[in-house]
């Protein structure tokens, strides 16, 4: 029995994380190998200690004949501790959330993109990127020869309507757009058409590619939006042109803001509760932010996620719809978000039932 102990207490102090590493040495303070952003007493290691309680009690109601056999039945009790939903993941395990976090794209039984939509989707990127295609016949559009980007024309003409449906009424009454780079979503339409491989400048001038047309050709639009939603999601940089720190891990847990929307998003929520369940999985974010004389590090991240995360990405890319709480003051501007018929086209998830834990309430 001494034997067992022996060879428990050296299996229990190694942890295994969700990713399959192997056993490490991990200080209490450092961030959790799991990815979760939270300090590793705060994490991880509870789980591990959960599984040494639950090993040990497997140990003295059961016999093993051999190390090896030991070693299976800690492993397995390790899986489904990591299977095990968690509040503060919304219901989900930490297995999964580790798989949202790091392969969003390569997890089929959980996660599933399809390459083709059944409805014709609606967005603001996408009434730009037609905007752009319209405007480029088979002699290619000239760009400007100071910076290279689309001419002033088109950006005006493009500005009047999309202003009209998409930008807040106060500032498209004092805004005005004599350049591409007055006009910052168009700008970002332009850029992701270019890491989509859907648009190319030679000599000049800009043109559509060939996979450009094929793609309209063959499916219009219901082809064309799951390649501009992935290359938004992994290549466009989501920290260009605003001022806030990089904070990458925003970007990188999109699909954990899928996630959340499509747990609160049937009916219009305070962007707050988003921030909110994202501070409650991901706390240590907040030390991603510089000190402020005008704000705290909280205060500047719930801001840059509702900024790059709600407005960004979910309403520019056609998955959330945003409601503006009148009366507030400028600068604390609150708004309300609801999801989208196209959420529920562009990510199937496959996660069973999931329970939202008992306080987390939209407002």
């Amino acid at each position: 029995m001494q034997d067992r102990f022996a060879h428990l207490q050296r299996y229990t102090h190694s942890i295994v994380n969700v990713s399959g590493m192997l056993p490490m040495k991990i200080g209490r303070n450092a961030p959790c190998p799991c990815g979760s952003g939270k300090k590793y007493k705060r994490c991880c290691l509870s789980a591990s200690q959960a599984v040494s309680d639950e090993f040990r009690d497997s140990l003295l109601s059961q016999s093993y004949d051999s190390i090896e056999e030991m070693q299976a039945a800690g492993d397995m009790i390790m899986a489904q501790q990591n299977q095990r939903p968690q509040d503060d993941f919304l219901g989900l395990s930490s297995e999964q959330a580790h798989r949202m976090l790091h392969f969003p794209y390569d997890t089929p039984a959980l996660f599933q993109f399809p390459e083709q939509l059944s409805i014709e989707p609606c967005a603001p990127i996408l009434m730009l990127i037609e905007g752009i295609a319209q405007a480029i016949d088979e002699k290619g559009l000239l760009a400007t020869k100071a910076r290279g980007a689309l001419p002033q024309k088109l950006c005006r003409a493009l500005w009047d309507d999309y202003s009209k449906l998409h930008v807040d009424e106060i500032f498209a009454s004092v805004h005005s757009v004599n350049k591409e780079d007055d006009f910052y979503d168009l700008n970002v339409a332009r850029i992701v058409m270019e890491l989509a491989g859907l648009l190319r400048k030679t000599k000049g001038r800009f043109y559509l590619t060939q996979k450009y047309k094929k793609i309209i050709n063959e499916s219009g639009k219901k082809g064309l939006y799951p390649i501009i939603f992935k290359i938004y999601c992994s290549e466009f940089n989501w920290a260009y042109g605003d001022r806030y720190n990089e904070v990458s891990f925003i970007q990188q847990s999109f699909l954990f803001t899928l996630y959340m929307l499509r747990q609160h998003g049937d009916k219009m929520a305070l962007t707050s509760v988003y921030e909110d369940d994202f501070l409650q999985a991901f706390p240590m974010m907040i030390d991603e932010m510089e000190e402020s004389p005008y704000s705290t590090p909280e205060e500047d991240f719930r801001r840059c996620y509702t900024l790059r995360a709600c407005r960004g990405f979910l309403v520019f890319l056609g998955l959330a719809e945003l409601e503006k709480i009148e009366g507030d003051k400028v600068y604390e501007q609150k708004y309300k978000i609801k999801k989208t018929a196209l959420l529920d086209e562009v990510i199937h998830f496959e996660l069973g039932k999931v329970n939202l834990p008992e306080n987390s309430v939209c407002h």
